[in-house]
């Protein structure tokens, strides 16, 4: 009896043994996000990594707390450092130490954890790399910069030098110009670390298939050196009942970190017993490659006290390919075949008028489908439609036109921000007449290059020939953002509208 415990004893003792070499030879790949963005929604990443070499990987992509943001008028928003401000970068680099502290107490070895990252992420991770005191299986920065001065270097150890660097940068971005990646180079010669610089013709601000393909046969290289070397070491378990009592902490360390630390139970909201005492309910629509959660903060600005019973609801955009983004999948409400957009109004006849946008309108229509079915939900709730405000930003700003135009009844509102007609006027016939009842806000940055000005502008003599109320609302030298300002009025222009519907009921 005593030896059949013995024997079970090591067996389970060499299953843990076994489990314990095969997480210190997992990879673990960690993700940081850019600016105002989130974590859950760059979890479609993993998807385009397919090698065997990569099936037992484990991926975690958190999401950055809410900081105010200098550049963006400092409305709250995700962020994970600042370009300027040192202090708050090593405060970020902290938080990802610690989870590659946890990591590595687990048992995965430091030469295969890799941190990855785009634009604000990407520079979070190159300093997080260059500060970490041992030598990891990488970093790979997409879109970023180097988010502090030289005299930094000297608080690198020796053993971080020794993590590689992977820079991938578009030639044609024009948030982090090109020229911003190009200098981090003298800036890690000086440091004596290794870097392997990528160049992508045509690529603007964001991340192509390519780039994320070469980076899983970069990791994938890295992986294997890293084998090779550590088939090469002799090691004996002299004490295996330490390690099972390590193997069994790890484990409810595991449970303890993923239920304390996880964002998001859902991406939807569930329904609570505050719904039902909503008088007001806003939904907002995000922009191309960002997610609901993301954009939540927005709601925090709305203090007045008619908003008090406002339901809000942000959802998140499906996982499609975008053809502007080389068939990267994308939170994507639709399609989109090319950018910056740029409006070209073609003037055939008095009453025809075609606004050139590059969509692919059959995705658009199919998109609206989904907007009026969340409308339908909320009026069957007891939400009546004047009480009812669809707003979006980009992507989100065209959905949010579309949504409320092709409505079959008239709504409280739609509010666009930097957004487009994302069909041409052949589709004015199906608005009917309660739907172009439904007042318009639209909102533009005169500086946006990504959506032109010219192509926001370009709505109003659409919405007219549509017979639909637009009041049009430009704002210098912003870009493709949002700013408080815009977010101000808003909440201005949709109390207005408040009050005229109780008024009138």
């Amino acid at each position: 009896m005593v030896n059949k415990i013995l024997t079970n004893c090591f067996l389970c003792i060499s299953s843990c043994s076994g489990s314990s070499d095969a997480m210190a030879r997992r990879p673990f790949i960690l993700w940081l996000h850019g600016l105002g963005d989130s974590g859950p929604a760059n979890e479609n990443v993993k998807t385009v990594f397919k090698s065997p070499e990569l099936s037992d990987a484990k991926w975690l992509f958190p999401s950055a707390p809410y900081n105010p943001v200098t550049c963006n008028s400092t409305i709250s928003l995700v962020v994970l450092g600042s370009r300027i401000d040192e202090a708050s970068i090593l405060e970020a680099v902290k938080n990802v130490h610690a989870i590659i502290d946890e990591e590595i107490a687990r048992g995965t070895r430091p030469e295969n954890v890799f941190i990855c990252g785009l634009s604000q992420g990407g520079a979070l991770t190159l300093a997080s790399v260059l500060l970490y005191p041992k030598t990891l299986g990488g970093g790979a920065v997409l879109s970023g910069w180097v988010p502090f001065t030289s005299s930094v270097i000297n608080q690198f150890p020796e053993q971080a030098k020794k993590t590689p660097i992977l820079w991938s940068h578009g030639t044609d971005d024009e948030l982090v110009l090109f020229e911003a990646g190009q200098a981090a180079l003298p800036f890690l010669e000086q440091a004596g670390v290794t870097c392997e610089f990528k160049a992508y013709p045509g690529l603007a601000h964001w991340m192509s298939n390519k780039e994320l393909q070469y980076i899983e046969s970069w990791i994938k290289s890295r992986m294997q050196s890293s084998r090779i070397d550590i088939d090469m070491r002799t090691s004996t378990l002299t004490k295996p009942i330490v390690l099972l009592s390590i193997a069994l902490l790890s484990t409810v360390l595991f449970f303890a970190f993923f239920f304390e630390n996880k964002p998001y139970s859902s991406l939807s909201s569930s329904p609570s017993s505050s719904d039902t005492m909503a008088r007001t309910f806003v939904l907002w629509l995000h922009g191309l490659g960002d997610s609901g959660p993301a954009n939540e903060p927005i709601k925090s600005l709305f203090k007045s006290p008619e908003f008090m019973n406002t339901k809000w609801l942000f959802p998140s955009a499906p996982p499609n390919p975008v053809s502007c983004n080389y068939g990267m999948v994308m939170p994507s409400w639709f399609d989109i075949r090319e950018l910056p957009l740029t409006a070209v109004t073609l003037v055939v006849s008095s009453s025809s008028l075609a606004i050139g946008s590059p969509n692919d309108e059959s995705s658009v229509l199919e998109a609206v489908k989904n907007v009026h079915a969340i409308i339908d939900k909320e009026i069957a709730g007891g939400i009546k439609p004047e009480n009812l405000y669809i707003c979006g930003f980009s992507q989100g700003g065209a959905l949010t036109l579309a949504s409320v135009l092709l409505y079959p009844k008239t709504l409280g509102g739609g509010a666009v921000f930097s957004g487009w007609v994302p069909f041409n006027s052949s589709i004015i016939n199906q608005f009917t007449k309660d739907a172009i009842k439904t007042p318009i806000l639209w909102s533009h940055g005169i500086d946006d290059k990504t959506v032109l000005f010219e192509a926001g502008q370009a709505a109003l003599p659409f919405l007219q020939q549509a017979a639909v109320t637009c009041e049009f609302k430009a704002y210098p030298d912003l870009g493709h953002s949002i700013s408080i300002e815009e977010l101000q009025y808003l909440e201005s222009w949709i109390k207005q509208r408040m009050q005229s519907s109780s008024s009138s009921s």
